[in-house]
């Protein structure tokens, strides 16, 4: 019982071995063709799953890197329903839509409305946001049995291929192996516009018997290569089906790229102050002292300490920079633009808090932390003159934290947690979230529950706003800091939630139409109201979203008044149950508004008032069959292209994807 609630279930087949052929499935991965390497992930788990004998048990269980945050090591289930079998695209999440260029693999930025980041030195890339994994994206997973899926998927024709390996295993008392390959290869189907991404990381979680001391260490590594195309250059050769090979329309650059690189590590321990048990006299007779071990009731918490590093590494290629797509910006500084950019970032945190030996997830009684972090930065341009280095700079931050949980009564939950910079870069800079949740009733029976979240920061512009050198693009700007106040409160009950979200931004700090930020003198606000749903009637299985958003100056924040996502599926037991056949039909659509235009050689979205996009169904519908652990599906995507309607532009300039067949399969294997 003492394993599983320090979430380390043991090995029921004693001391694990490590998977046959481990060093060659990591040499395979760099060298080798995307189907040999499906290949190889089978024959892996193949050999794996001969090892030992089978259980029936599926139960997976993961934890995000911060293992000691202020979710106290919530545990979380892998999704291993068939109803998202399908839902290979990142971008493919339940609760948002995204404007993207195209094609898989490629910048997006949300439709709906959402500006909060955290404080500090920023070293978020929004524009490829989804398709990158750092330190807070990793997992550990935590099974009974060794745990593996391998996905695949492929299309006809244009040979896009989408392949992602996870494994996961106990490979002694205490220690846990999770690692992940992914890669997205899309070569789209308009002039310059493809995608080779990929990521892999791996990390190690250790824990001592007595529970005393757990670490974890990872090493994550990034690449995303894709041709810029700047959107096609005429849209109504595409509306109008002037042109029936959509590789022939013109677009406005050919020979463009961006190639990003984030890559890091890490690792992160803690250290109860006390020990778990001790031992109590509890009885005197004829002087002979009797002694227990029993658990200790109170103790005097854990430190933590964390240390982190990680690097960005951009660059933007062009062999001919003199395209017409950027004369309305900035002039040249050379024919030929190899524009690179370097951020490197050191994180240090140290962290005492109160949980001790307990785990809980939504129901600590109470729950006190505090700590300091030192991070040091240092980003660098090289010039468009080739290998002179430009503007060198180093910061520093030295940041205080810290938080509350109290539960009362069962039914009422408050949390709180502040940060502040204290001295160096963005000295004064701050955030403070707040969180009211009540139960109508109690956790246990209830007729729902309210949550009310606050969140309060202080946002110094970044340095990608406040200084940048390119062939393109060149400004240095005093911007101060700007406010941001949201308040959101939702109902659940079951399967539905309702709720209402408002945001305030003094000082916004935002992209102009000339892809240049810009601040604005005032207060801005967004008001949105939303729904979601996540239900299951009988076979039926149905999940969606209806949010309506409206901003107070539609000059500068551009949204959909409407947006909307459902996705329905029909679960049928087939071959007297030994497969379920589930077919399934997914519907995006938002109103028309002039969505933000996309700068390839900042990889930045910008203001824009002359395209409308939207107004338009995005229907894509899938197949898919259920053979134990086993999903394998078919998907035709933008069903709607069928009526001969082509105004299916979901950023200026870039149309949806053209339909097309997906096939796939994932495979899931308990050994």
């Amino acid at each position: 019982a003492r394993a599983w609630e320090s979430r380390s279930p043991p090995n029921p087949y004693g001391k694990a071995r490590h998977p046959a052929g481990f060093l060659r499935f990591i040499s395979y991965l760099c060298g080798m063709k995307r189907f040999l390497i499906a290949i190889s992930l089978l024959l892996l788990c193949a050999t794996t799953m001969a090892q030992n004998n089978v259980v029936d048990s599926t139960l997976v269980t993961f934890y995000p890197s911060n293992f000691d945050s202020i979710n106290l090591n919530k545990p979380y289930y892998l999704d291993t329903t068939t109803f998202h079998a399908n839902e290979f695209d990142p971008l493919s999440t339940p609760h948002n839509l995204y404007s993207t260029l195209s094609n898989i693999g490629l910048a997006h930025q949300s439709i709906r409305f959402n500006p909060i980041h955290d404080i500090g030195f920023d070293m978020d890339l929004p524009a490829f946001d989804r398709y990158l994994k750092t330190k807070n994206d990793l997992k550990t997973y935590l099974s009974l049995l060794p745990y593996s899926k391998v996905s695949y998927v492929m299309t006809t024709g244009d040979k896009e291929q989408h392949l992602n390996f996870q494994f996961g295993r106990q490979v002694y008392q205490g220690l846990y192996l999770s690692f992940e390959y992914n890669n997205d290869y899309s070569p789209g189907v308009y002039t310059n516009n493809s995608s080779d991404n990929n990521c892999f990381w791996v990390n190690a979680l250790y824990t001592t018997k007595d529970q005393r001391y757990r670490a974890l260490a990872y090493w994550f590594r990034n690449k995303i290569e894709v041709k810029e195309n700047g959107g096609i250059t005429y849209d109504s050769v595409y509306t109008n089906q002037q042109e029936s090979d959509v590789s022939a329309i013109l677009t406005n650059l050919t020979n463009a790229s961006n190639y990003v690189k984030v890559s890091g590590a890490g690792f992160q321990h803690y250290f109860n102050l006390l020990p778990q048990y001790h031992q109590q006299n509890i009885a005197q007779t004829d002087s002979i002292a009797t002694d227990t071990i029993t658990q200790r009731k109170f103790t005097l918490g854990r430190i933590n300490h964390s240390f982190s590093y990680q690097r960005n590494q951009l660059f933007y290629n062009e062999t001919s920079a003199s395209s017409t797509f950027y004369v309305p910006y900035d002039t040249l500084f050379a024919a030929k633009t190899t524009d690179t950019t370097i951020v490197h970032a050191f994180h240090n945190s140290l962290v005492w808090n109160t949980l001790g030996y307990q785990n809980y997830s939504d129901n600590v009684p109470f729950f006190l932390y505090a700590g300091i972090d030192y991070d040091f930065f240092k980003h660098r341009f090289y010039s468009y003159l080739e290998g002179e280095s430009v503007n060198d700079q180093n910061h520093t931050q030295v940041s205080l934290k810290g938080g509350v949980i109290i539960n009362l009564f069962k039914s009422t939950t408050l949390t709180g947690k502040a940060k502040i910079i204290t001295l160096g870069y963005q000295i004064g800079d701050f955030s403070i979230d707040g969180q009211w949740r009540q139960y109508l009733g109690t956790e246990q029976r209830n007729f729902g529950k309210m949550v009310v979240n606050f969140n309060m920061s202080r946002r110094s512009p970044t340095w990608f706003e406040s200084n940048y050198h390119s062939n393109h693009f060149r400004w240095e700007n005093d911007f101060h800091a700007a406010t941001y106040i949201r308040f959101d409160a939702y109902y659940h009950y079951k399967s539905f939630t309702a709720g209402a979200k408002s945001t305030s931004i003094n000082d916004l700090i935002y992209f102009n139409q000339e892809a240049r930020p810009e601040q604005h003198d005032g207060f801005i606000s967004v008001n949105e109201i939303y729904g979601t749903a996540d239900l299951n009637l009988g076979r039926f299985k149905i999940e969606g979203l209806l949010s309506l958003q409206k901003s107070s100056n539609e000059d500068l924040i551009h949204l959909p008044l409407f947006l909307t996502k459902l996705k329905v599926g029909y679960s049928q037991p087939i071959f007297k149950k030994a497969a379920t056949l589930q077919p399934n039909i997914t519907v995006q659509y938002f109103t028309k508004y002039y969505a933000d235009a996309y700068m390839p050689a900042l990889r930045t979205f910008y203001l824009q008032d002359e395209t409308l996009v939207g107004n338009f169904p995005f229907i894509d519908f899938a197949l898919a069959i259920n053979v134990k652990q086993a999903d394998i599906f078919i998907q035709y995507n933008n069903l709607f292209l069928l009526t001969g309607n082509h105004e299916s532009f979901i950023a200026p300039h870039y149309p949806m994807r053209e339909s097309r067949i997906f096939f796939g399969v994932n495979w899931r294997l308990f050994n």
